[in-house]
């Protein structure tokens, strides 16, 4: 016959993962219900004796009678509660234990046979969770009736079973959502654009410069002031000086106080010269800054068309760089999609195919579990009708 572990793995199934000490208990547990629920009759038929001297230990044993050997005949014990000790030794005391009736009593775990001497304990042996059975070792027990150790099998099986209920969940069955990635997202750079006053070459314009009037004293610019002498009085006459503020002082004095009408006839001719020459050199000033002022108007428009052709560029280069961001964006996107789907929808085939696995087994050991139950407890009415 098969050892106790190998017939509870028979019964459960396959899919239990042996747990040797859980078996151990479970047969450890199962043998002393079955000890509990068992008749005295099928008990006395398989007890075992102890012999001891005085007293032996309780533990371990399921007292069924306790004898003490009188010299001919082993006479049975009557058991007293242990606070009558005193009165089963005291010879006057109508519960006083003799030869021919002796008794003993329980304490402390210790089995005290009165009067003292040789004894015999009758017990079925039960046993302990600190030191329980080796189910792995054994295929029946000491001191039990054979007919009924597989209601200790039974018994294990069941706890097997609950605990392979115990350990069918949905662990680690979880549907993780990863999110898609929108590729490399929008990134439209717009260059930077600098506005500069150019001409229609392209270069930097020239800055404006005052006009000026060429005399054969040097070039005096407009903007020039011209100090007259404080002192307003003529110098040495001088035909190619050019101090006009003393141009009508010196007319004055050839008219006035020389009345050299050639001389001053002469000076006249020069003070109109030089009037129409100023003249003639602020209109060339004019023109000149006619001609600075168009020259600045045109480099201005240039620069100003240049920069708009520079920003509408600009303005391309980005529409473009951004519809292909969105279209690369949008390609990635529904790729990722696509490809979460297919993800999302094999973790959830997973899922169920797992699902009705842990449904199946969790069906099937429930309904194991009921049948060896039944046939359990179907054992021990039989055991205790016998």
């Amino acid at each position: 016959m098969a050892n106790f572990d190998a017939q509870v793995v028979e019964l459960v199934g396959v899919t239990y993962s042996t747990d040797q000490a859980a078996l151990d208990q479970f047969i450890t547990e199962g043998a002393n219900e079955v000890i509990n629920a068992m008749p005295r009759s099928i008990m006395e038929r398989v007890a075992k004796e102890t012999t001891f001297t005085n007293t032996v230990s309780s533990e371990g044993h399921k007292v069924l009678a306790v004898l003490k050997h009188d010299g001919t005949i082993d006479q049975p014990c009557r058991k007293v509660p242990a606070f009558k000790r005193g009165r089963i030794q005291d010879s006057s005391d109508m519960e006083f234990a003799n030869s021919s009736d002796p008794a003993y009593y329980i304490q402390n775990s210790l089995i005290t046979l009165f009067p003292t001497g040789d004894g015999k304990l009758v017990s079925m042996p039960t046993y302990s969770q600190s030191s329980p059975l080796d189910a792995s070792a054994i295929s029946t027990i000491t001191n039990f009736p054979n007919e009924y150790e597989y209601l200790v099998v039974l018994y294990a099986a069941i706890k097997a079973l609950q605990q392979v209920l115990n350990s069918i969940v949905l662990a680690d069955a979880s549907i993780a959502y990863v999110n898609a990635s929108v590729g490399d997202g929008i990134a439209a750079a717009v260059d930077s654009i600098t506005v500069a006053p150019t001409d229609a070459a392209g270069s930097t314009g020239s800055a404006y410069t005052s006009p000026t009037v060429q005399t054969d004293g040097g070039t005096i610019e407009l903007t020039t002031i011209v100090q007259l002498d404080a002192e307003n009085t003529i110098d040495d006459f001088d035909g190619n000086a050019i101090e006009f503020d003393q141009w009508w002082s010196t007319l004055a004095h050839l008219i006035e106080d020389q009345e050299d009408s050639e001389l001053a006839q002469l000076q006249i001719s020069k003070i109109s010269a030089y009037i129409n020459a100023f003249q003639a050199e602020v209109q060339d000033a004019q023109a000149a800054m006619q001609a600075t002022i168009e020259d600045a108007r045109q480099s201005t428009q240039a620069s100003i068309a240049n920069a708009q052709n520079d920003v509408q560029a600009s303005i391309q280069k980005m529409q473009l760089s951004t519809q292909a961001s969105i279209q690369k964006m949008q390609l990635s996107t529904n790729v990722n999609i696509t490809n979460a789907a297919k993800t999302m929808e094999a973790l959830i085939q997973d899922y169920s195919a797992l699902v009705t696995e842990k449904t199946n087994e969790y069906t099937w050991a429930m309904g194991q579990q009921g049948k060896l139950q039944a046939d359990y407890d179907k054992g021990i009415q039989i055991m205790r009708g016998a």
